[in-house]
């Protein structure tokens, strides 16, 4: 298949951004084997599954250079839709340990019903026809069903308005580390929301792709660092902070 170069650029830098958030949320879940914390494990799991609507496109492109084929039409929307939802589950186990503690089970509940409807209609109409979900209009371009995009939409509300929520919580620490991270977490979240968006709703050109891909790269940074800051930007950052007060 012949691709387009705007087309190689917004799978290489998608590439770049997957890559990217691996390795980072790979590096958050060897701090729980270090540290113990439940938490960082499940925040590096969160981050990989939250990148994988990119995944499929990472996969795909080495194959249609080497290979001169694809995954399945199947395989790149269970890929790029189903884990999703199941990745925010994950989240909100994360979230309702800080913000709504006597609420968790209530929250839990409600959201792991949507997510198992949500899931037996995206198989369901998978395994039906999958024009039900969407139609690939280019080697990485999907025209979505409504469904598919309210789906997505409210999903990714639920993202920003938890992790706006979970970041304003540390914010309001007494300390400054937390508070910091606080901070980076909320340019974390909204940076990966805007990153999103706007990859999904603008039509494809250089800068657009630069420009959408190196706000989700950023987005990946921050999230990193606001569940781990290394000691030498701790020190430097913290102390800055402590100073301005």
């Amino acid at each position: 298949m012949q691709l387009e170069p705007v087309e190689v650029l917004q799978v290489t830098f998608s590439m770049i951004f997957v890559i990217i958030s691996f390795i980072l949320g790979i590096l958050l879940i060897s701090k729980y084997f270090k540290y113990k914390r439940l938490n960082l494990l499940l925040v590096g799991v969160t981050w990989i599954g939250i990148t994988t609507p990119w995944l499929s496109g990472t996969i795909s492109f080495p194959m249609m250079v080497f290979l001169g084929t694809s995954l399945s039409v199947e395989i790149r929307f269970i890929i790029g839709i189903a884990i999703v939802p199941l990745v925010l589950l994950i989240w909100l186990f994360v979230f309702t340990d800080l913000v709504y503690t006597e609420k968790r089970k209530v929250i839990l509940a409600i959201y792991g019903l949507i997510v198992a409807i949500f899931e037996i209609i995206f198989f369901i109409f998978l395994f039906t026809d999958t024009a039900l979900i969407g139609t690939y209009t280019g080697p990485f371009k999907v025209d979505w069903t409504p469904f598919i995009e309210f789906s997505t939409l409210f999903f990714i509300i639920t993202a920003l308005i938890t992790g706006i929520k979970f970041s304003l919580e540390s914010m309001k620490s007494e300390d400054p580390e937390v508070k910091l991270k606080g901070k980076i977490l909320m340019a974390a979240f909204i940076s990966f929301v805007a990153g999103a968006f706007l990859d999904s709703i603008i039509p494809i050109s250089p800068v657009v792709v630069v420009f959408t891909r190196l706000i989700l790269i950023s987005s990946a940074i921050e999230f990193y660092l606001g569940f781990f800051l290394p000691e030498p930007l701790k020190k430097i950052l913290v102390k800055e902070k402590t100073s301005e007060i």
